[in-house]
C-alpha cells in the first residue's frame, strides 16, 4: 500500500464475518483496462465488503448472494465479508491498511468515499459509467442526474472524477410522534401533522410529554452520527449549526467553531439536564434506540424519534404494532428555525485499486444492480422464495396465525422476515421508493408496497434538500480524524454536563484549533 488511512471517527470494534471464499470456476482471463479500448471480461475472483444495508445472514442473505450470483453469472466468484452493521466502518478502516484485507469492492458512506479518492484508493470508473448500459438505459429518474453530479470528488489530482456508484438516493431522517404521547400532553395529532411548530412549540411539547411519563421522551442513536449530515438524528436542537466544514460567502469556514453550534450545545445540554433527552444517547446505537421505541416498558419507552423516511415509517409502525402498543404516529414538518430536514450524500459502491479487473467488477456485478429486471429485483426486494414470491399460498405472521392472507398465483408478495417472523419483508439494499432507474415495464413489487411507506419517501422529499458536499483534499484527510473525534468528544461532555458549551468550544479550538486553521488553509487556497 502506498499509504494508510487514518479512521475518520471512534466506533465499535467488531470482528469481521467473512460468509464465503470460493473459487471462481468457468472464467475468462483477460488484462483489465479502459472500457472503450479493451475487452471486458467477466472477474475470476473479487472481495466484496458490504454493511448491514445488504440483507444479513441472519435475514436471508444467503439465499439472495445465490440468486444474485446465478443472476450475474458470478457463481463461484465473490468473497462476501459482511461486518457486524455497528461496526462497519472500524472494520473499514483496518482492511484498507493492509494489503492481504484490502477489498475489491466496497461500501462507503461520503465521508469516506472522499477521503479514499482522494487518498488514490479507488478506481477512476467516469469512463466505465459513461458507456455503461445503466447510464444510457433511459430508465434514470429525472432528478438521477443530480445525484451522480454529487459523486463526483476530488482524485488524488485534484481534478474531479466518478469513484463510486450509487444505485438509489441517500434519504434522510424526519421526526416522528407517537399519537398517544401527543394526546397525553394535550395536543392533536392531526394539528401536528399540518403545523409547522417552532422551537419552542416543539420543546415546549417534549416537556409536557416528559411532565405525564416521569421520563426521557427522546433516545437518539448518539447526540450525532458518525457521516454527514451527522446531525440528522436531532435536527431541532441543531437547528442551522454546521457540525463540519462547510462554504460561506464562498469561503470554506468552520461550523463546530460558530457560535450556533456553541448554542446547539446548550440546546442539548438543557434537554439531558431537564430530562427530556436521554442521557445514554451518548453510547446509544440505532438499534438501542428503535427498542426504547418500540419497549412495552414504561419507563424506557420513548414517544418522538427522529429517525429514517420513507419504508423506515413503517417498519417504526409494525414495531409498535407487534408489541401490542398504540401504532398511530405522525411525522413533523421540520421546524422553522431547522427549514428543512437533510437528505444525506449517498453511500456509494467503490471499487480499489486493489481490484486486478475492475472493469470486470463493474459491467458483472455494478452496471447490473439496476439493470431492470431480475438483477435489480433481487436488490431491491431480496430472493425470491426467502423474502418473496408470486405463487400461490398462505402467508402468515408469528403472533398472528388466526390470520392468514391468502395469494393467488401470479401475484407478488411479500413473505414473513427471516430475522422478524412478525412483520414482512420490504427491502432489500435498494429501497425501491429511492431507486434511481424504473424497472422494464411495471415495477414487480409495486402493488405490495405499503402506501404509508410511499408517503412518507414523499413526504420527505418535499421537506428536505441534500447535503452539499466537502472538496477533499490531503490535507482534510490528515486531519479531519483527529477534528471529527474532538467534536464528537465535545459534544458528549457538553451534552451530558461535564462543561458548558463555552467550555466545550474553547476546548476544541485549543486542542484541534490549528489542525481546523491548516485544514481550511488548504480548502480556500
Amino acid at each position: 500500500m502506498k499509504k494508510t488511512v487514518k479512521k475518520l471517527a471512534a466506533v465499535g470494534l467488531t470482528l469481521t464475518s467473512v460468509m464465503s471464499l470460493v473459487a471462481c470456476g468457468n472464467s475468462n482471463t483477460s488484462d483489465s483496462g479502459s472500457t472503450s479500448n479493451k475487452e471486458v471480461t467477466k472477474p475470476t475472483s473479487f472481495k466484496v465488503m458490504i454493511d448491514g444495508t445488504v440483507l444479513t445472514e441472519s435475514n436471508g442473505g444467503a439465499d439472495f448472494r445465490k440468486q444474485l450470483e446465478k443472476a450475474t453469472d458470478l457463481e463461484g466468484c465473490i468473497e462476501w465479508v459482511q461486518p457486524d452493521h455497528s461496526g462497519y466502518y472500524e472494520q473499514v478502516s483496518i482492511a484498507f491498511n493492509s494489503e492481504t484485507s484490502m477489498p475489491d469492492l466496497v461500501i462507503l458512506s461520503s465521508d469516506y468515499y472522499a477521503q479514499y479518492a482522494a487518498n488514490d484508493f479507488l478506481w477512476d470508473m467516469t469512463d466505465a459509467w459513461n458507456a455503461s448500459e445503466t447510464k444510457n438505459s433511459g430508465r434514470l429518474i429525472d432528478t438521477a442526474q443530480k445525484v451522480y453530479d454529487s459523486l463526483m470528488v476530488n482524485g488524488p489530482d485534484g481534478n474531479k472524477a466518478m469513484y463510486g456508484f450509487t444505485p438509489a438516493r441517500g434519504n434522510g431522517c424526519v421526526t416522528y410522534v407517537k399519537s398517544s404521547w401527543a394526546e397525553e400532553a394535550g395536543y392533536n395529532p392531526s394539528d401536528l401533522e399540518t403545523k409547522q411548530l417552532s422551537w419552542t412549540e416543539y420543546y415546549d411539547m417534549l416537556k409536557k410529554m416528559q411532565a405525564k411519563k416521569g421520563h426521557y421522551v427522546i433516545s437518539a442513536p448518539g447526540f450525532v452520527s458518525n457521516e454527514a449530515p451527522y446531525t440528522n438524528y436531532l435536527p431541532e436542537f441543531f437547528q442551522k449549526a454546521e457540525y463540519s466544514f462547510y462554504k460561506k460567502d464562498g469561503k470554506y469556514v468552520d461550523g463546530f467553531s460558530e457560535k450556533a453550534m456553541e448554542d446547539a450545545l446548550t440546546r442539548l445540554a438543557t434537554a439531558v439536564k431537564d430530562g427530556v433527552l436521554d442521557k445514554e444517547s451518548v453510547t446509544n446505537s440505532t438499534s438501542d434506540s428503535r427498542n426504547k421505541w418500540k419497549s412495552t416498558d414504561p419507563s424506557v419507552e420513548t414517544g418522538v424519534f427522529t429517525y429514517w423516511a420513507g419504508t423506515w415509517m413503517n417498519t417504526l409502525k409494525s414495531y409498535l404494532s407487534s408489541a401490542k402498543l398504540d401504532d398511530r404516529m405522525v411525522e413533523l414538518k421540520p421546524i422553522k428555525e431547522l427549514g428543512t430536514y437533510v437528505e444525506r450524500l449517498s453511500p456509494v459502491w467503490a471499487i480499489t485499486k486493489h481490484a486486478e479487473n475492475p472493469d470486470g467488477i463493474f459491467k458483472y456485478f455494478i452496471d447490473k444492480m439496476l439493470d431492470g429486471g431480475e438483477v435489480q429485483t433481487l436488490w431491491t426486494y431480496g430472493a425470491k422464495g426467502t423474502h418473496w414470491d408470486t405463487k400461490a399460498e398462505s402467508v402468515t405472521l408469528k403472533g398472528k396465525e388466526d390470520k392468514p392472507t391468502e395469494y393467488k398465483e401470479g401475484t407478488f408478495h411479500f413473505l414473513p422476515s427471516p430475522e422478524k417472523p412478525t412483520s414482512l419483508m420490504s427491502k432489500n439494499h435498494i429501497d425501491p421508493i429511492l431507486s434511481l432507474a424504473k424497472f422494464d415495464g411495471e415495477d414487480p413489487g409495486a402493488a405490495a408496497l405499503i402506501e404509508l411507506s410511499k408517503t412518507s419517501g414523499e413526504f420527505f422529499a418535499k421537506n428536505s434538500e441534500v447535503a452539499v458536499p466537502v472538496d477533499v483534499n490531503e490535507t482534510y484527510t490528515e486531519n479531519i480524524g483527529d477534528i471529527n473525534a474532538k467534536r464528537k468528544a465535545i459534544v458528549a461532555s457538553v451534552a451530558i454536563g461535564d462543561m458548558t458549551a463555552a467550555e466545550g468550544i474553547a476546548d476544541y479550538k485549543k486542542e484541534v484549533g490549528k489542525q481546523v486553521d491548516t485544514v481550511l488553509k488548504s480548502l480556500n487556497k
